[in-house]
């Protein structure tokens, strides 16, 4: 074995010990088939097309495996020694880490965290907060049982029921049966610490600050979240590195039916992420492997494994061969056969009207994925796919991409549920760290300062579009709602409001968006601009002209008819794409306190700020 160390000087007792443990190390490629060779072994390969190189972590194996390929290997030393800092700290901690209280200002009780790293709840950890928010937030938060994990499966005695958290007002819920619905999964590559602590945080953000914030009071309102938190328990319990089983490199799910593999602990079991049921297996051993023993194993059928089968049927229902399934958390809107006999595919776009959206949280690449991953031509609704990805980048901060334009992939969430249903589907890769999957939880790379935050920024605006996720994002957004307090006017009694309507947050790292000039823009009080007659008033340009690409803007709402009380004060712009009344965009919402109004309270000058 012949690799380069990318270092000035390393020491002889480091180059002969290392080879035990993990190395960071670089390849030069060629071309986009190098890549889809090396990823058929390795997956989350990081790609710098500037340099012409990929950026991956690799055992001794892992190393060989590069080299039979015909790849050059250079170790990243500094890489590698971060990467060993944290594995080390993870090994003396094989035990319960601190606990960590309910994040987002809940208040709640501490949870069991993985063993040297306190920001990332375990499995338990994870469930107990589940099970808090539920207890706590009756009103507003249930959870679903969707199914038995593999090993739960095997021996009940053993693994794990698969779980949902909903998150809505569930007293509203059966009035209101279309309510769009957003579903994100979490660590369903086992190894992968953050996500599945993205989604419970995000899930933390949504409960804790309902009937406080008003962002997240109309979004748990008017739409209704799916969130699956652990979508691979067995795997992920192996992963946190406990005594009995400390297999931290685990990636799969923990089948071993087809056999067990003996170069290290992370190789049995069955990629999850490449064994969902449309296009499996399409590009024949490209997307994914049907070696036992490989990272991307896709397992002997499609949706062979409980937890794939528990995840397709709670968010699909039940699909045929045409690809026709119903009962699931989202609506079908789309045609497109489970297995056509080639690429590529052969179904059609989803409406424009379709709500919705799904998210695979994933680390660490540092991308913004769309469909397809198993091929280069573009999916039906690629406009409309593209143009979401972009904005979300815009708050993540990542690369945004077609999945294939990495290298492809066969068998994948995005691909099946917008295949399937033609619900806009992502994938988000967190940040490329120094500790790869294993992210630190503090310091400038780590998952508080880096990583959770502009995350959960971009599953907020991502759920302000789920009404239109084709559409909305099409026109501007609005930010920074503010409202004056209560005041006599010509004729009655009035409020004042502006607000930043802005078209230009997308991410232009990978093509061009246009931006247009904002149109215009309303506010109402209470309901949707969708419903029926909400009463919006037109807001004026600050500045006297709607001519630029983000404008503030301004307006007073008259308060004649609105009951005492808080309402939600919404505004939604728009912009000039499309001519005419253009493009509306993504609406936000304030609270506005509306007080009794009396002509002798207001004729003594009573103080209003108790009210406001």
């Amino acid at each position: 074995m012949r690799i380069r160390l990318l270092a000035a000087v390393v020491a002889a007792s480091v180059v002969r010990t290392a080879f035990a443990a993990e190395w960071v190390v670089e390849a030069p490629y060629a071309d986009r088939a190098e890549l889809t060779r090396a990823a058929k072994y390795f997956q989350h390969l990081k790609v710098d097309r500037e340099r012409g190189v990929f950026r991956v972590q690799a055992n001794d194996l892992g190393i060989a495996r590069l080299e039979a390929e015909g790849f050059g290997v250079d170790v990243d030393m500094a890489a590698t020694a971060h990467l060993r800092s944290a594995l080390a700290r993870m090994q003396a901690a094989r035990k319960p880490g601190p606990a960590l209280a309910g994040a987002d200002g809940g208040g709640g009780p501490p949870y069991d965290t993985i063993g040297g790293f306190a920001c990332y709840r375990t499995v338990e950890g994870t469930y107990a907060t589940m099970d808090d928010l539920a207890a706590d937030h009756p009103g507003i938060v249930e959870i679903h049982g969707i199914g038995p994990s593999w090993r739960k499966e095997q021996d009940p005695a053993e693994g794990y029921d698969m779980r949902a958290l909903r998150i809505t007002n569930l007293a509203t819920a059966a009035q209101d049966p279309d309510r769009p619905a957003m579903v994100v999964f979490g660590s369903i590559h086992a190894r992968e610490y953050p996500p599945a602590e993205i989604a419970t945080r995000f899930a933390e953000w949504l409960v804790h600050n309902y009937g406080s914030d008003p962002e997240a009071t109309w979004l748990v309102d008017h739409n209704d979240f799916r969130l699956v938190l652990q979508a691979n328990p067995d795997g992920r319990k192996l992963a946190e590195g406990n005594d009995s089983e400390p297999a931290t490199w685990w990636r799969k799910n923990v089948d071993d039916i087809d056999g067990q593999c003996n170069f290290g602990d992370d190789s049995d079991g069955i990629d999850l992420n490449r064994n969902f049921p449309f296009h499996w297996n399409i590009t024949h051993g490209i997307g994914s492997s049907g070696d036992t023993c490989d990272e991307t194993f896709r397992g002997p059928l499609a949706q062979s494994e409980p937890e794939t089968d528990n995840l397709v049927s709670y968010v699909a229902g039940t699909c045929n061969a045409a690809g026709e399934c119903s009962g699931g958390v989202f609506a079908d809107r789309r045609s497109g056969a489970m297995a056509p006999p080639s690429l590529p595919d052969d179904g059609g776009a989803a409406p424009d009207d379709t709500s919705g959206v799904f998210f695979d949280l994933h680390n660490a690449a540092s991308l913004v994925l769309w469909s397809w991953g198993d091929t280069d031509a573009a999916a039906p609704n690629r406009d409309g796919l593209r143009r979401l990805g972009r904005r979300l980048a815009a708050y993540n901060q990542y690369h945004p991409q077609q999945a294939d334009e990495l290298y492809p992939t066969d068998g994948t969430t995005d691909d099946t549920f917008y295949g399937l249903l033609g619900v806009p589907s992502y994938t988000f890769e967190t940040d490329d760290t120094p500790g790869f999957f294993f992210q630190e939880c503090d310091g400038p790379d780590g998952f508080e300062s880096l990583t959770v935050q502009k995350n959960i920024d971009a599953l907020r605006y991502a759920a302000r579009t789920l009404h239109a996720p084709y559409r909305l994002p099409g026109g501007p957004d609005v930010r920074d709602i503010t409202v004056s307090d209560v005041a006599e006017g010509e004729g009655g009694w009035f409020v004042s409001v502006q607000a930043s309507v802005d078209d230009t947050r997308y991410n232009q790292s990978n093509g061009s968006e246009p931006v247009f000039a904002i149109s215009g823009a309303q506010a109402w009080i209470d309901g949707q601009p969708w419903q029926a007659a909400p009463g919006a008033t037109a807001l004026s340009a600050s500045d006297g002209a709607f001519d630029e690409t983000s404008e503030q803007v301004e307006g007073t709402i008259d308060l004649t008819g609105i009951a005492p009380g808080r309402h939600l004060l919404y505004v939604q712009g728009a912009n000039a794409r499309g001519g005419g009344t253009g493009t509306v965009g993504t609406p936000n919402a304030v609270f506005i306190e509306v007080p009794e109004i009396d002509d002798t309270i207001f004729e003594n000058g009573f103080d209003l700020s108790p009210f406001l």
